[in-house]
């Protein structure tokens, strides 16, 4: 156990600010940016004619009898469920029951995320866990600040020498047991697979973990319960059993006709294949062909191999409980150290149980009639177990907008999807949307999907990890007034054949020594620009995730969402986790020449869409805690959030539930199955779209939220909404 997570929570604090403050606000890369109080947020409005209030703000109850579940959970949420004391929302019911109680027990934001966290990498090992990656945005009431924490997973250190995640290094070619060719032919330098073929899900894809590392920083500043009272509900579940549920079972196989990852269609009555290409020429075979996801998700019985357990099958994983159990007593170096079992498991079932490598693909089919692979890919990573405990958590400047009166903070890079979220808004207010009053309108749609599509084309261009690149300082240009200005000029009454780049000049990489790093420098930067990026549209998109909204009884607030990448990750199990197929998320065929800023190399990070963020009033007032699940329409589940709830007025739940739309793909898509699906006829008619850039597919968020309203007593109530695409559910009095 961590003898730190005893001391006082004002010593802590203390502590934490003195080495800020020796450090220039960062030491060793372990913190970054010194956090920024909420200054720049518009005048607060007059108040109302009439007496001031008097009564005092009620005192917050402590109390886990008084915990309550949002009606209807986990799939027939209509309405969000209203406290006055506190409130946490998940993607999965058992999650949000476990960070009440320790919410209800005086606990934290940060010490109920972490209950929360294990209970969905437990219950949800197809979204998140203690094998993927984390991002924290972070309010505290006290000091009113807001900071942004990255615990994305990284590339291990060695490269093999390939430039692109997608080339075979030497081992890879290699004809001495146990290695052996990967395929007939096959040099170093050449492609292993097709992009979205085999590699993407391999032990190759793997990165490594940083969700327990960045619950532990966040813990260190923020904690109020000890690290070891938090794991309990979660070792329950993995001992005991967890239900297998109807989302759950969704990811593995289609009773009816759905969509994939890819949003491409999935026949009725077909194991949901691990992987699609681009052109839906060629599929992975079913997941429950996959021996790791077999042996605990998938029915045993069934002939075809393909199908999984019945919903309500209840699943243990004492594997997990054991790695949990690990976790708890010696917490996050426990985790990360070479000398213990989980690291060992990882490395081993990552390394040499995936050798010898094999990486065959099937024929191409006709597009819509794809051939199934029938071998399993296997195509061993090259992290080393010295790769973990140099892996480090680290704090970002926020990234910070007014968007609609309202001040919103969000993450930066390696994050696209909070540049997007700032961005589309930024449009859509210079289109003046808010006389829409709908999201459902033809009108509101095509300029939030135009809006999205302008931002996808220079997110891609200039969105890298900040390590390896200034990208925050060349996304702060595209954000800029004058820009955003010329941007929503562009948008028309026609809808763009194929979105124009913005102002994204030209981007040369560098020493990684050279730019603002992790440990956050502060010295000033040139500003260096990025040119477009190459490639297809589903480069580094496709994560699944799970996300988290909390506000605590001190007035904290956290949102947090957390990714294994695409669902199930890369179908490889080790310890009881689910690893991450985080590496996918570089682009693809570009080398380390410089031509692409998200471009693969050791320890880098590749760019995410997920984006959790917290807004406020203006008058400086919590307004809204969100984030969502759903690959690189991310941000666009974000933007129809905010703007249904903080724009147009809605209920939380109606504003979460609302159909969704993107522009994240390239083209404008609306989600199959809503009340958006039948205007793509009307839309395509009224703003000259075609059936080649506004499609009707599969997009299948995972938004979790919480409302605050500001009560005339200086007492706030929370409204807390779960998506009610996933198992998720809110919970809190």
């Amino acid at each position: 156990m961590h003898t730190s997570r005893l001391l006082p929570v004002s010593t802590l604090a203390a502590l934490a600010a003195a080495l800020l403050t020796a450090c220039g606000g960062g030491s060793g890369g372990s913190f970054g940016f010194a956090p920024l109080p909420i200054t720049n947020a518009p005048p607060p409005p007059q108040p109302p004619a009439g007496p001031p209030a008097t009564d005092a703000p009620p005192v917050v109850r402590f109390d886990p009898a008084l915990c309550t579940q949002q009606a209807g959970a986990p799939h027939g949420q209509t309405a969000g469920i209203t406290g006055t004391n506190l409130m946490v929302t998940s993607a999965h019911y058992e999650a949000s029951k476990a960070g009440c109680k320790i919410l209800a027990t005086g606990g934290s934001a940060i010490d109920a995320a972490i209950a929360v966290q294990a209970v969905l990498g437990t219950a949800e090992p197809f979204a998140s866990g203690l094998g993927g990656g984390t991002l924290i945005t972070y309010y505290d009431a006290a000091s009113k600040k807001v900071r942004t924490f990255d615990g994305l997973s990284a590339a291990p250190s060695s490269t093999g020498g390939a430039a692109d995640v997608y080339k075979a290094v030497a081992q890879d070619v290699s004809t001495t047991p146990p290695y052996n060719l990967c395929k007939s032919g096959l040099t170093v330098g050449a492609s292993i697979s097709s992009q979205q073929g085999n590699t993407n899900i391999s032990a190759r894809a793997v990165g490594i973990p940083g969700t327990v590392a960045v619950l532990d920083l966040v813990h260190r500043s923020y904690g109020k319960k000890a690290w070891n009272t938090l794991w309990d509900d979660a070792i329950g579940l993995a001992e005991n059993g967890f239900p297998m549920t109807k989302y759950m079972y969704a990811t593995l196989y289609a009773d009816s006709a759905e969509f994939d990852d890819d949003g491409n269609p999935v026949s009725a009555g077909t194991g949901v294949a691990a992987w699609v290409n681009s052109a839906n020429t060629v599929r992975g075979a079913p997941r429950c062909k996959y021996p790791d996801i077999a042996k605990r998700y998938c029915d045993p019985a069934d002939v075809s191999k393909q199908k999984p357990l019945p919903i309500g099958t209840l699943i243990t994983n004492p594997e997990l409980a054991q790695t949990m159990k690990l976790v708890r007593d010696g917490g996050a170096t426990a985790f990360y150290d070479p000398a213990q079992d989980t690291v060992k498991a990882i490395v081993q079932r990552t390394t040499l149980d995936s050798l010898p490598c094999k990486s065959i693909l099937p024929n191409s089919g006709p597009a819509g009639s794809p051939s199934t692979a029938t071998t399993i890919a296997s195509i061993p990573s090259l992290m080393a177990p010295a790769d973990f405990p140099a892996y480090k958590a680290v704090e970002r400047k926020p990234m910070v907008g007014t968007r609609f009166g309202t001040t919103i903070y969000t993450q930066p890079a390696p994050s696209f999807g909070g540049f997007v979220t700032l961005y589309s808004l930024g449009i859509l207010e210079r289109k003046q949307v808010q006389d829409e009053k709908a999201l459902d309108t033809p009108r509101f749609v095509y300029l939030a999907a135009e809006a999205s599509r302008l931002a996808n084309v220079d997110r891609r261009a200039v969105i890298g990890d900040p390590a390896y690149s200034n990208s925050n300082a060349r996304a702060s240009v595209l954000l800029s007034d004058i820009e955003l200005d010329k941007r929503a000029a562009q948008i028309g009454e026609t809808a763009f054949a194929t979105a124009p780049a913005g102002n994204i000049g030209s981007f040369v990489a560098t020493d990684p020594a050279g730019y603002d790093t992790m440990a956050a420098l502060a010295k000033p930067r040139k500003t260096m620009l990025a040119k477009a990026a190459t490639g297809s549209a589903h480069d580094e998109d496709w994560n699944t995730t799970s996300n988290v909204a909390i506000v605590d009884g001190y007035g904290n607030a956290l949102s947090m969402t957390t990714t294994i990448n695409t669902h199930w990750g890369a179908h490889i199990e080790a310890a009881g986790i689910m690893l991450n197929n985080v590496m996918s998320n570089f682009s693809a065929g570009t080398p380390l020449s410089g031509s692409d800023v998200n471009g693969y190399a050791g320890t880098k990070r590749p760019r995410t869409s997920i984006a959790p963020a917290i807004a406020f009033d203006g008058n400086g007032k919590l307004r809204l805690v969100w984030g969502s699940a759903g690959g690189g329409p991310i941000p666009d589940y974000i933007v129809k959030t905010f703007m249904g709830n903080v724009v147009y007025g809605l209920d939380l739940q109606a504003a979460v539930n609302a159909p969704n739309f993107t522009g994240q793909n390239g083209n404008a898509e609306l989600e199959a199955g809503s009340a958006l699906a039948p205007l793509a006829g009307d839309m395509r008619a009224r703003f000259g779209y075609t059936t080649d850039n506004l499609l009707v597919t599969g997009l299948l968020s995972g938004i979790s939220g919480i409302a605050v309203t500001q009560n005339p007593n200086g007492s706030a109530t929370y409204s807390g909404a779960a998506d009610n695409r996933r198992s998720g559910a809110a919970n809190g009095y």
